[in-house]
């Protein structure tokens, strides 16, 4: 099974989540890591998690910026930032980064991501707006001129097609809670991965 276009799932916080997401050839899953409740998933969920998954890549969400990397006891390559934590000095200049930004945010740090654009694998870019589709697919026609660009914004189904035309790596899209251990309503991604499918 293989998908048209890279995907991401993030806020992974079961295992329902993770199995779902690999087994439909998802390429990134990422995990919010904390050990205060309510601001993540513990160390130790992690790793009972991952230890079930093999073949997408695993990236750690940092939405409190670099100092609040967690240690898990693993070699994670990608860390996901905002785009306003990208200059903390807690960052090491090596790591490789998914940094999160919305489209109104995009003029104003244009230059200082264009500054760390080898250190950045994707700009994942959401708009809180909700911004007319032909302002968005012109600014994402532009970041991508730099940038390899995911989509993070809320994807319908009856725009799969449009959005796949515009110059972009993929999409990024959201795991939810579990109703209790075991139980799962996939509806908000499989509508999406379906559609997705190489036939």
């Amino acid at each position: 099974m293989a998908l048209k276009t890279k995907v991401k799932v993030g806020n992974i916080t079961n295992l329902s989540d993770a199995r779902y997401c690999a087994g439909m050839s998802v390429d990134m899953l990422g995990f919010k890591i904390s050990d205060v409740d309510g601001q993540g998933i513990s160390p130790i969920k992690f790793g009972e998690i991952i230890n079930w998954i093999s073949g997408p890549e695993f990236i750690l969400e940092l939405p409190g910026g670099p100092k609040d990397k967690p240690s898990v006891g693993i070699d994670i390559k990608l860390l996901e930032l905002p785009v306003s934590k990208m200059f903390e000095s807690s960052l090491d200049t090596n790591q490789e980064l998914i940094i999160n930004t919305d489209v109104h945010e995009w003029p104003a740090y244009r230059k200082e991501l264009l500054n760390r654009k080898n250190q950045i694998k994707y700009l994942l870019v959401t708009d809180s707006s909700k911004s007319s589709v032909s302002h968005l697919k012109s600014i994402t026609t532009e970041m991508s001129h730099d940038f390899s660009v995911l989509l993070g914004f809320e994807i319908h189904q009856v725009d799969l097609e449009e959005y796949l035309s515009w110059p972009i790596s993929g999409f990024a899209l959201n795991g939810s809670e579990e109703t209790s251990p075991g139980i799962k309503d996939y509806d908000h991604l499989s509508g999406i991965l379906e559609k997705l499918e190489v036939d």
